[in-house]
């Protein structure tokens, strides 16, 4: 979201939610290496030992279908674009749910609007959230309008700075963070996810490859909602108008007031907007060319 989300506590549950639509903070790490070919000799010489590697170990392949780069935005030929809507939710944010604050991290009105519409999105949804929101996302799981996708078990992000984030550090926590969200979700809707959004959009070059090592392809997004913390939803609606083109991967949330108030309304303006404009919305595997 400019891939912003939650905590319990106003204060904050805005800075989490801001870190999930902001614009990626990433950083980048290159690795060169030299091939050296060993002239043959009589005796032959035994192989030469590999030189200890001392930065981060190198992460295996990636399986067939999981891509090791950063979807941005689909084909921009043709009139699809893609909304998604990250479904956050912390550590904290549940402890809150639990506390009877049960509003945390889901606004219906979102879904209604556009079920009503009888539009395809695409849901990131954390590891927590259907532990939150036990009923609302077997409901998702079960419209064929929605498509599931791993965003983190719990938001954590990635690398440092991550908009007050907590972290998650390591390559292995962070390979738990998407294997055990994908469990989670395969156990909702039946199947792998196909698709990563990191928390935040806090990233390296490395944590892509690792998503992808996982059996999943990171995706971000081209179209910056701005609906965290905003509440007219005139504002969000023309980020969004503004922005979308074929191709496009436009992110938002799913969370409601008090974090992202304005969003459902919004809706009522962006989706006869982009029919306007020729865009159709699709789920993600339809606008990556990777689902019906």
């Amino acid at each position: 979201m400019p891939s912003r989300l939650l905590i319990a506590g106003t204060a904050a549950a805005a800075l989490a939610l801001a870190a999930c639509g902001s614009q990626p903070a990433q950083v980048s790490h290159r690795r060169s290496g030299a091939t050296v070919v060993l002239p043959t000799a009589a005796p032959p010489r035994p192989p030469a030992k590999p030189k200890p590697h001392h930065g981060r170990p190198k992460p295996p392949p990636a399986p067939p279908h999981a891509r090791a780069e950063l979807i941005t935005h689909g084909p921009r030929s043709g009139h699809d674009v893609a909304l998604t809507f990250d479904a956050d939710m912390t550590k904290a944010m549940l402890a809150g749910v639990r506390a009877g604050r049960t509003s945390i991290g889901y606004d219906p009105q979102i879904v209604n609007e556009l079920r009503d519409s009888h539009t395809h999105a695409t849901i990131f949804m954390t590891g927590l959230w259907p532990t939150a929101h036990s009923d609302a996302a077997r409901s998702l799981a079960a419209d064929p309008l929605f498509e599931i996708e791993n965003h983190s078990m719990d938001h954590a992000g990635w690398e440092p700075p991550c908009y007050g984030l907590p972290l998650v550090s390591g390559d292995a926590a962070k390979r738990t963070e998407v294997e055990q969200t994908a469990g989670v979700l395969s156990n909702l809707i039946g199947s792998q996810p196909n698709y990563f959004r990191f928390p935040g959009g806090c990233h390296t070059a490395a944590d892509v490859k690792l998503v992808a090592a996982a059996g999943e392809t990171p995706v971000q997004w081209d179209v910056v909602s701005g609906d965290p913390g905003q509440p007219n939803p005139a504002v969000v609606a023309n980020n969004v108008l503004r922005g979308a083109r074929p191709g496009s991967i436009i992110v938002m949330h799913l969370v409601g007031a008090p974090n992202a108030p304005a969003t459902a309304a919004a809706l009522r303006t962006i989706l006869p907007g982009l029919k306007q404009r020729g865009l159709h919305p699709v789920t993600l595997n339809k606008l990556l060319g990777t689902g019906p």
